[in-house]
Order: C-alpha cells, then structure tokens, then sequence
C-alpha cells in the first residue's frame, strides 16, 4: 500500500469527501477493504461516479434487486454485453428491458449505495489518484453529497470516533442560513433536532452533547449535520471589558419553561422574533417536554408561509398533553387550512366545536371550507 494512502482505522472517510470538496479535487478516491476495492470519481469536489468490485454494487444487480428486470432479463443481457462488449446499461436499453430513463436513475442508485457503503467503514485503506478528467462529462450523474454524507454518517458504528473528530467542548457550531438541500425529505433523527435547535445561535459542542438524548447519538446526528453542510463552526462570543459589562449589564438569562415562555412573549411583542424563536427552540431541546415553551413556538413558526412537518409535529405533541387546549386547536386548524389541507383543517375545527360549541371562528372556517367542497364537487 503506497505510503500516502489513509489508514480508516484512523482516518474517516466523510472527513475525506468533505477535504476533497473544499479543494475543489479532481480525480479518484480509491477504497480497499481486503478483497474489496471501490471508486469515487471525483470532478472539481463533486462526485460524479462510483464503481465497486463488489457484485452487489453492480448495475445489472441493482436492477434486478429493485424489480426493473427478471432473472432471464439480466442473464441476456450479460451475455449480450459480454459478446458485444458493451456497458451493461447500454445493452439492457438496446434490448428494450428498461428505457433511457429509468437507467439513469439506477446508475445514480447504484452510484449512491456504492459511496453510503464506504462511509460506514471503519477499516481499510483510502488513497488518491488525481485525474484531470476521470470520467467522460457524458457519463457522470448528478450526486448530492451532502446529503450522502449525512445519511453515510447516521449508519457509522463507532461514535466515539465522530466524537473525537468534533473536537474539544469548547469547539462552537451554529446553523447555516441556507440549508444545501432538503433536510426535512430525510427523516431528521431527534437527536438532530435538539442539536438544530441549540445551534440556531452559537453553541458549544459541550453543550451539544449533554442535551437530554443519547450520547452516541448526539455525536453521531451533530457529526453528521457538519458534514452534511447543516451547520458550521462559528466565531467565539466576543467578550467585553470590565467597563462595559457594568455600563450595560446583560438581562438574566431565562432558565424554567417559564421564565423562557415569560420572556419570548416579552421579546415577540417588541419585535424580536428571532431572538423569541432562539430561546424558545433551545428550551424544546433541553427539555422536549417544557409544554409552554413548545405550544409558544407551535403557535409563532405557524404563521409562516407553507407547511413543514416538525411544526405540525409541536402542535400534536401540545395537543397531547392539553387536548383541553381551544385556542391551540384552533391555531393549528387555521395552519392545515393556509397550508391547502383541507381534511385536517376540517377534522380539527370539528374538535374545536366538541369541546366549544360557541367558537365563532371554528364555525365560520368549518362553513368556508364545507361550501368549498361541495362547491368542486358538482
């Protein structure tokens, strides 16, 4: 093994991905685990191609795996492919099995199983091989790394090895201001939630760590929100001098369910939404249980545009420890009913009515959307 190669008893391979992006790297991460050998054809930071020795990996068994052809399918065109010499892709189109389509979203399949298998590695070697053009453009597909690295991360065994490659307690992340793809399509861990949440400001990995989840999991979900591009190291708070820490003292900082719910109203009212949704978010973190401030926060990110699950989630988790709660109940109806949900919106208000048959607003919402339906329905 060439003495530039990294040893993955000691190396990760997320960490190595991630380098390669930021250089902008051009060329092939090689891969080898005994007997196994695997390739990440990498263009400016991107991967573009993955390839494995490994039967599994291929394309033809992940076809056949996935449905796209039969037994008999697979084996012709196997010998197609072996008598003409053509790619295996090549020759399951011409023979009219699957269209061009369809394998282009199996090459990307193949291409993503084959890099979420070597981010679970713990032994083996890495090393690179640079390449100005390592594959041809027209044969390179659209994989988002970021995301890969995160779901590679999230199936890691050893997480106390991510926990060492944090850092010290001391180290700070906070969350980016644009999310490099859609984190919520991914079935967020509440692990990473939590760590989210404390991250919406700055945040020491000490305290990332000692939220109210499993340790192992912290470590894995923070690890894997870092490389996955959902949060950053950020800056250490500035510190001030003597003479301004007496000319203007900082407010106590709210530490009961209480006190945090007391002072985000005190804060949404003057405007500062912002700063209401940090404090509020942080104590949903610390304690997934704090009931006021997690119906506050229900109630204040439902009044943005659209739908978005973990805010549907606040509600019903509210809801469960005070189904009594009218004015939540309501507030969510009036949520699935901006969001186009109609059915939601309609079952919800009916609740509403149970328990307060003189709700003016829950009847006259229940009416519009009623007469709305009836309306597209003739």
């Amino acid at each position: 093994m060439e003495k530039a190669a990294l040893d993955l008893t000691r190396a990760l391979v997320a960490e190595e991905i991630a380098r390669v992006r930021e250089e902008g790297w051009s060329g092939v991460l090689a891969l080898r685990q005994g007997q196994v050998a695997k390739g990440l054809f990498v263009v400016d930071g991107d991967i573009v191609f993955a390839a494995s020795t490994v039967e599994e990996d291929r394309l033809g068994a992940g076809l056949y795996r996935a449905g796209k052809i039969t037994e008999s399918q697979f084996r012709a065109t196997m010998r197609e492919s072996e008598a003409s010499g053509r790619p295996f892709g090549h020759a399951v189109v011409d023979l009219g099995y699957i269209g061009p389509e369809e394998l282009a979203a199996a090459v990307e399949t193949q291409a993503e199983r084959i890099v979420l298998s070597v981010l679970r590695w713990t032994t083996g070697w890495l090393s690179r091989e640079p390449m100005d053009r390592p594959l041809p453009a027209d044969l390179t597909v659209h994989l988002d790394a970021h995301r890969l690295l995160l779901l590679g991360t999230r199936q890691f065994p050893d997480a106390g090895r991510l926990e060492r490659a944090l850092g010290g307690p001391e180290r700070r992340l906070r969350r980016v201001s644009a999310w490099p793809f859609d984190y919520d399509r991914v079935e967020p861990s509440p692990a990473e939630r939590a760590v989210l949440a404390l991250c919406a400001r700055s945040a020491a990995l000490g305290d990332l760590l000692a939220l109210p989840h499993d340790r192992a999991e912290l470590a894995r979900g923070t690890y894997a929100l870092l490389v996955g591009g959902l949060v950053e190291d950020a800056p250490a708070p500035a510190r001030r001098s003597p003479e301004e820490s007496q000319v203007t003292p900082s407010p106590p900082v709210p530490t009961t369910p209480a006190e945090v719910e007391s002072t985000a109203r005190g804060l949404l009212e003057r405007g500062f939404r912002q700063r209401a949704l940090e404090l509020l978010e942080g104590a949903v973190a610390r304690d997934p249980g704090a009931h006021g401030p997690r119906r506050l926060l229900a109630m204040t990110l439902a009044r943005e545009a659209g739908f978005r699950a973990e805010v549907e989630k606040l509600f019903l988790a509210s809801l469960e420890q005070g189904p009594e709660d009218v004015e939540l109940r309501y507030a969510l109806a009036s949520y699935y009913r901006r969001a186009g949900m109609a059915a939601r919106a309609v079952l919800q208000l009916k609740l509403v009515l149970s328990a307060d048959s003189g709700h003016a607003g829950a009847w006259r919402d229940l009416g519009e959307l009623e007469a709305g339906e009836s309306r597209r329905g003739r």
